[in-house]
């Protein structure tokens, strides 16, 4: 029902109905795209569905989207924003409908700093949010929610939006070059657990031991640690 009611550039056919100046109201920050997304009443970010379904297949990065046939096959977006980030935001209806392929999506993951304005880091769980609720809600994907967090002050926030009882996604990446990385993540995998209590966490990034959680552990091979490896020799 998605692709029928979009043209073949990935528009929502509705939309291209209403005159052009009509149409350039409603297409700020997405505004047309929110019909049938729920929002929290926090921090109103959209608010993601569970997803419990077969994690059973090889996982790609957002960049090799055009080389793949996508059956069965995920396309998760564990890479530096500038990849991914307008194609998922600025161009969100062209993009989703290209995206249609695959057997599931990983909610983008919008980068969060420890440094950063809170409203920086709160406008990258938003898009995380609206992008992965957007093609659970009018486009039918199967989407595996992503959580991300700063620092531990962004706690009572970073995980809002997100479903209780699901498989759940995050990044490894990088995690062990200090202690002090490596004590934040696990402290918020800890509170990823205490609050949703997912029924498994999907991690991109090298097999470790974290102690102390419950949750079934799955992992998806990085490349960027190996990138960076060669970058040092």
């Amino acid at each position: 029902m998605y692709l029928m009611s979009c043209t073949d550039t990935g528009k929502l056919r509705d939309m291209m109905a209403l005159s052009p100046a009509t149409r350039r109201k409603c297409q700020v920050n997405n505004m047309h795209l929110t019909r049938g997304i729920d929002f929290s009443e926090v921090n109103g970010f959209a608010i993601l569905n569970s997803y419990n379904g077969s994690t059973d297949f090889p996982a790609y990065p957002y960049s090799m989207h055009n080389r793949l046939t996508g059956k069965c096959e995920a396309l998760h977006f564990f890479e530096d924003d500038y990849k991914f980030a307008h194609a998922t935001w600025e161009r969100l209806e062209q993009t989703s409908y290209r995206l249609a392929k695959f057997e599931c999506l990983f909610a983008p993951d919008f980068s969060l700093y420890v440094d950063a304005p809170i409203h920086l880091n709160k406008d990258s769980v938003y898009k995380s949010r609206f992008v992965g609720a957007f093609w659970q809600c009018t486009c039918g994907f199967n989407v595996i929610p992503t959580a991300s967090w700063a620092g531990v002050d962004s706690f009572p926030w970073c995980f809002e939006g997100l479903p209780n009882r699901s498989v759940i996604a995050v990044c490894g990446v990088g995690v062990t070059h200090s202690s002090a990385a490596w004590e934040l993540w696990v402290t918020g995998l800890h509170e990823l657990e205490r609050r949703l209590s997912p029924t498994l966490i999907v991690i991109y990034g090298g097999k470790v031991e974290v102690p102390g959680l419950h949750t079934p552990l799955q992992f998806i091979p990085d490349t960027i640690t190996q990138f960076y490896r060669k970058k040092k020799k």
